[in-house]
């Protein structure tokens, strides 16, 4: 498969959205990120500056959304990463030892790498995505291979397999499924089932053997002919992620997680009918830091949005489209915050995102046990300094 690749006027917006939604990970070896935890933060092995994996990040989500090819990928991000002095044989800690050790950092190689892993990672949770919400007209996946030269024996088996979306099979055999593999899924509908002849297979067996992460000493049961860093279907990691967060598991669930979770909620289809009047009930929408709840004096972190706060908001604030709302968890991780006058129970926000002013209003209930959003718009700097005279600055 060569290295360029195009969406049209734009990527599918769960493709870069998956890449976009996700935190921060630097790590010392990609053994030290693993399974579900590359599906929720964005890592670099040997990249352990924040400057650094935010150059590669920006930049794949550049490419990614404008179907940059490789080689302009790595033109444009060469000089930066020069600069920054993530470039050729570097002198990196271990965090495991506290030792340095000299290894390879940006190379031709690793950018290549680095591209592909992303790209096809990021496309194959876009596909997850859409297959479960189209999986009533197509409700199949077949497997396929891609245009390698010469195929690991353990995929090329899988050619032409045929299992329902939701077989327990993609739960670990969802491509790519190692280090430059090319291997893909097509989504299928009854009819061109019909029209080719073909029927659904017998699940195959799924065998696995021990390995063993020699960064941890962990014991991971890894199917046969998957790369163990591969293991796993990123997709269904995120789902999963969105499960739990709305079953009411997350004071369990990492930040990290938690965050990617919110903005999978901002830009599904549940907060999109609350937020235009065609669903009741509530939704969470953000979450607060651990210090920022206990100096608001909430033993919840978890911001809620309720269809009766979503009818005021389109009268007050029509402009205000879904897709705004994935500014509100910017806001409240990065902006000013404010006690305001309601009897100490709410809490302003304001910050300056993209040349505008934006604030979010949270209330909290007077038991102290939930935070609802109640008002989010755009505002100005005058309205953010006025509002700040009023209150109890908390967080500059």
């Amino acid at each position: 498969m060569p290295d360029d690749f195009g969406f049209g006027e734009g990527p599918p917006p769960e493709v870069l959205g998956y890449l976009k939604a996700k935190g921060w990970k630097p790590a010392f070896s990609y053994k030290d990120v693993w399974g579900a935890e590359h599906a929720m933060a964005f890592t670099v092995a040997k990249a352990m500056e924040l400057d650094v994996l935010m150059a590669i990040r920006g930049a794949l989500e550049d490419a990614l959304a404008k179907g940059k090819p490789f080689k302009q990928f790595q033109k444009e991000l060469t000089p930066t990463l020069q600069r920054l002095g993530w470039w050729g044989k570097g002198t990196v800690v271990d965090p495991k030892t506290s030792e340095p050790v000299r290894a390879q950092l940006g190379s031709p190689r690793r950018l290549r790498t680095i591209y592909r892993a992303n790209i096809r990672t990021a496309r194959a949770a876009g596909q997850w995505e859409r297959a479960q919400r189209t999986k009533a007209a197509a409700p199949y996946f077949r497997y396929e291979l891609g245009p390698s030269e010469k195929h690991r024996p353990h995929h090329a088996s899988k050619e032409g397999l045929i299992l329902p979306i939701d077989d327990p099979f993609w739960n670990t055999w969802m491509p790519p499924n190692g280090w430059g593999c090319k291997c893909r899924v097509r989504q299928v509908t009854d009819a061109e089932m019909r029209r080719r002849g073909w029927t659904v297979d017998p699940a195959p067996k799924v065998p696995t053997t021990d390995w063993i992460n020699d960064r941890t000493g962990k014991v991971m049961k890894v199917p046969e002919g998957i790369d163990p860093a591969w293991v796993g279907n990123p997709g269904k990691h995120r789902q999963k992620n969105l499960d739990d967060f709305l079953a009411g598991k997350l004071a369990a669930v990492p930040d990290e997680m938690a965050r990617v979770a919110s903005y999978d909620l901002l830009t599904g289809p549940k907060f999109k009918a609350i937020q235009s009047g065609h669903l009741t009930g509530h939704v969470p929408v953000a979450m607060l830091s651990k210090d920022l709840a206990d100096a608001l004096g909430s033993k919840s972190r978890v911001v809620l949005f309720s269809s009766d706060t979503a009818a005021k908001q389109l009268k007050r604030h029509p402009d205000l489209k879904p897709e705004d709302y994935v500014s509100l968890q910017d806001v409240l991780d990065n902006g000013m915050a404010t006690k305001s006058w309601d009897r100490d129970r709410n809490a302003v926000f304001h910050i300056r995102k993209d040349d505008k002013w934006w604030q979010a209003v949270i209330k909290r209930t007077t038991n102290n046990t939930e935070l609802w959003l109640v008002n989010f718009q755009r505002t100005s700097e005058r309205d953010q300094q006025r509002i700040s005279r009023k209150g109890t600055t908390v967080r500059k």
